[in-house]
């Protein structure tokens, strides 16, 4: 996977569903509250997930 444009639609759909989860728990934290180090840990893997899905 080396940008948006090579994407298949597969692997775009799995990308978002992955990120929309990840927002979730990012929010809610699953039904426990997350430390410092998971919550930033949520947020790096969201953020390169995101720059790969809108990369151009």
């Amino acid at each position: 996977m080396a940008d948006a444009s090579t994407l298949t639609d597969a692997e775009r759909a799995k990308l978002e569903q992955r990120r929309d989860r990840l927002m979730k728990l990012l929010k809610d934290g699953g039904g426990e509250p997350l430390d410092a180090d998971d919550r930033a840990d949520l947020m790096q893997e969201w953020t390169r997930i995101d720059n790969l899905l809108n990369r151009r």
